[in-house]
């Protein structure tokens, strides 16, 4: 009991005063009724949106696939099924698929007027904020197209009226960032497509939030500020789409819109410099693929809005990510991702991974060192993948960099300071940082780690700075496709596609060979070879290996 408390003291001291506020102000709030009553006829306005971003396909003519776990689509459907997970829920109740290709339309109309007769207001998943936004948004859209225009919608307009009034009145203040977000353009898309003074009244708070939070969430290198690159595209898309529904009807004032492009031109860019040589995002924080639309989905919906801004595909050496903490360095043959950077905003760390000073690891157009990835959001495996051994980082003494624990909490969290990148030559370039995670233990231990990029090899030395002895190890998760050749007992020669490379210690230091997991998607695990460099001495001391290919 004693712990638990002691992880919960740690955890809300750096919770924003409006977060506490805001918690006590909705169970308050639960204690009066909701009004359903909708005073004079919904009126609705033409909204001619730009087709935006194709949906993943998560729904055929029988049944749904969310998070690679399939369900039925035959009407009627069990919209709070006890043996789903939530987040599968939650991916039913966005409707996501309103927007992918090849959708019979009859059937998502049928599909959406069942939600209405099952989903009483206030009841069940559905209503939970975060998923009526992201619902709205998707409603808006989809009945916003010309061939909607079918009187026997009227229960769906009056639904989604009253979902936006309920979403108006619950927002997610008590969480912030990508929730209140959310929560902003559901208000704007609602503002838009009704009539009336609520609907006003939605939109102006709708653009009210959206300004404030691009301002907070979107960092000065183009980065969101939770630190996560699928959050990062899922953000990038909210704020095309509000450049989408301005374009269509008038929303921000002229000052607002430029400054929202130049956000999403900054975000772009960011976007363009840290995906891998696949085109697709790396892993550090909570990320998956199939989540958030490809990077290229996202540029192609930019360009169509006339959002331009400079690709620079081609750009070799070191690119620099100051505030969301990332280093890229690239040549023709490799591009390694250097994570340096704070965990997240101190009140808002439940994406966070111990994965500071990890890095990943493309060679010839495939991924070769790897993060773990994010395998669920709830679950006994839920943590597996946020500790400091699923990434390519060091863990000392078996301590946690983060003190991570329930399923979105950290308590101690450590900080990375002493940042420095040095260029040496075009074919040589050093990053080196820090990392106060493990402190609280005897000696006070610091891990410095220093990383050589150079033109065929990375020298990656570790350094630990402390009083005593200490035992450190160093984690290098190989893609699933990478294949060991041979081995020796500091050196192993491995296999990646057509590309040969080799890994060995700096020293005489043991690579032990053993396994673990890697998941590319919510509900995917592959197993995979992790090498582990172990060391125990007195400190200070170094240890590290060397990637050359």
């Amino acid at each position: 009991m004693l712990k638990k408390l002691l992880l919960l003291a740690h955890t809300i001291r750096f919770l924003k005063p409006i977060q506490f506020y805001w918690r006590f102000y909705l169970k308050i709030k639960q204690l009066f009724p909701f009004s359903v009553v909708i005073k004079e006829s919904v009126r609705i306005r033409q909204v001619d949106l730009m087709p935006s971003v194709i949906k993943h396909s998560s729904l055929s003519s029988t049944q749904f696939c969310f998070l690679n776990e399939v369900g039925s689509a035959e009407l009627p459907i069990a919209w709070n099924a006890d043996q789903m997970s939530k987040l599968w829920l939650y991916n039913l109740h966005y409707f996501d698929y309103l927007n992918q290709q090849h959708v019979d339309q009859q059937f998502v109309v049928d599909l959406m007027q069942d939600w209405v007769k099952q989903n009483p207001v206030g009841s069940g998943n559905g209503w939970e904020p975060y998923t009526l936004s992201l619902r709205i948004v998707n409603w808006v859209k989809f009945l916003s197209q010309p061939e909607q225009g079918n009187e026997q919608l009227n229960i769906l307009y009056d639904s989604l009226f009253l979902q936006s009034r309920y979403l108006f009145k619950h927002l997610e203040y008590h969480l912030l960032g990508n929730h209140l977000f959310k929560n902003s353009v559901a208000l704007m898309f609602a503002g838009v497509f009704f009539e009336g003074k609520e609907a006003e009244d939605w939109l102006a708070k709708g653009c009210e939030i959206i300004t404030q939070q691009t301002k907070e969430q979107v960092l000065d290198d183009g980065g969101h500020f939770e630190r996560s690159p699928m959050y990062h595209v899922l953000i990038l898309e909210d704020i095309l789409d509000c450049i989408n529904l301005d374009k269509a009807v008038s929303c921000f004032s002229s000052g607002e819109v430029d400054f929202m492009q130049a956000k999403a031109i900054a975000m772009l860019g960011f976007l363009v410099d840290i995906v891998h040589q696949d085109n697709e995002i790396p892993f550090f924080n909570d990320c998956a693929l199939d989540i958030a639309p490809s990077p290229d989905a996202v540029i192609n919906y930019a360009d169509k809005l006339g959002v331009k801004f400079i690709k620079s595909y081609e750009r070799f050496g070191v690119i620099e990510k100051p505030d969301f903490g990332l280093v890229v360095l690239q040549n023709k043959r490799s591009k390694l991702i250097f994570d340096n950077g704070f965990i997240g905003p101190d009140y808002l760390p439940g994406h966070a991974h111990c994965d500071t000073l990890s890095y990943e690891l493309s060679l010839a157009g495939k991924r070769c060192i790897v993060n773990s990835g994010t395998y669920q959001y709830a679950g006994d495996e839920r943590n597996l993948f946020r500790a400091t051994n699923a990434h390519n980082t060091v863990q000392i003494d078996g301590v946690e960099q983060h003190e991570i624990w329930s399923t979105f909490r950290v308590a101690r969290r450590a900080y990375p300071f002493d940042v420095v990148v040095r260029k040496f030559s075009e074919d040589e370039i050093e990053c080196s940082a820090s990392i106060s995670g493990f402190r609280q233990l005897a000696g006070s231990p610091v891990h410095k780690r220093v990383l050589r990029y150079q033109k065929d090899q990375i020298i990656v030395n570790d350094m630990i700075v402390a009083k005593g002895e200490h035992f450190a190890e160093s984690f290098i998760h190989l893609h699933p496709d990478v294949e060991i050749i041979n081995t020796l007992s500091n050196s192993i020669k491995l296999k990646l596609g057509q590309v040969d490379f080799l890994i060995h210690t700096l020293g005489e230091l043991k690579i032990d060979i053993e396994t673990g997991w890697f998941s590319p998607e919510f509900g995917v695990k592959t197993k995979n070879i992790v090498l582990v460099l172990r060391k125990q001495s007195t400190c200070p001391f170094s240890f590290g290996y060397k990637v050359c290919f």
